[in-house]
């Protein structure tokens, strides 16, 4: 049975001549197909009431959060101070941060990218630089070249799945980390410093996230992120198959024990 990857959808306002203005809500294909080459099987989750993401994550193996707007600076207890910040939505960035704060409750896989690392970090109390001009340079018509080098630091998740101490990857926001969360750890840096990825510094929970954008890439390394988050998921699942199945063997154990005592 192939793991079921939950996906935070992407909200875009959009201009049609019959409905006019109207929020879209929906997903890059590549995430999609990323997921789906990695052996898993993705669904995308509508932004909903915070309140209802323990049920909703009832029902799922993995989540990825994807790439996306900025984050509402009062999120993490800031005022805006950047002129460049675009996309901001609070009700998505309540839904996502709920998203991962459930996620680390049940040790549930998950990936995060770009926007979703920034969530991730904000979500565990951590901080964001509104802006970082010196990243600008790279942010048009290079998604699919990789062109900045990145240090990755050895012991980590992310050592573990890429298996090099440098790779290069795409520089695709403005924004980064400044404050690291709790119970996170930095999983590679920029050349210029820039936190590029984090993941847990919790044994039990699977969760990388990084800055750059893998869906977007060919390579071996963006691939294998993606490889990762399957295998942990599929992991996940022959796990709950075994404690059912536990579950079921022991329940039947004490029918026959109730019942030859009650004969």
């Amino acid at each position: 049975m192939k793991p079921v990857i939950a996906v935070s959808a992407q909200t875009a306002v959009t201009t049609n001549e019959f409905y006019g203005e109207q929020t879209l809500t929906s997903l890059y294909d590549m995430y999609v197909g990323a997921i789906k080459a990695a052996g898993a099987l993705p669904v995308v989750l509508a932004h909903s009431d915070p309140a209802d993401v323990p049920e909703l994550l009832e029902r799922f193996d993995g989540l990825l959060i994807p790439g996306g707007g900025d984050i509402d600076p009062a999120a993490y207890g800031e005022e805006k101070v950047a002129d460049t910040l675009y996309g901001i939505r609070p009700d998505a960035d309540a839904f996502e941060i709920a998203l991962v704060l459930e996620a680390a409750r049940r040790n549930l896989p998950m990936l995060g990218i770009c926007r979703g690392l920034q969530i991730v970090n904000v979500a565990l109390g951590g901080t964001l630089h509104q802006d970082l001009p010196e990243h600008k340079k790279d942010l048009m018509g290079r998604a699919f070249a990789g062109h900045y080098r990145t240090n990755v630091v050895q012991g980590t998740r992310l050592h573990n799945v890429v298996r090099r101490d440098e790779i290069v990857v795409n520089s695709l926001h403005h924004q980064g980390i400044k404050e690291l969360g709790d119970a996170l750890r930095i999983g590679a840096t920029a050349t210029d410093g820039v936190v590029e990825s984090i993941e847990s510094s919790d044994p039990a929970w699977d969760m990388l996230a990084v800055q750059w954008h893998p869906e977007c890439l060919r390579k071996d390394d963006a691939k294998a992120l993606f490889g990762w988050l399957a295998d942990a998921a599929a992991l996940r699942v022959t796990r709950v198959d075994v404690r059912l199945l536990t579950e079921s063997v022991e329940v039947i154990a004490m029918n026959h024990r109730k019942a030859a005592a009650a004969s």
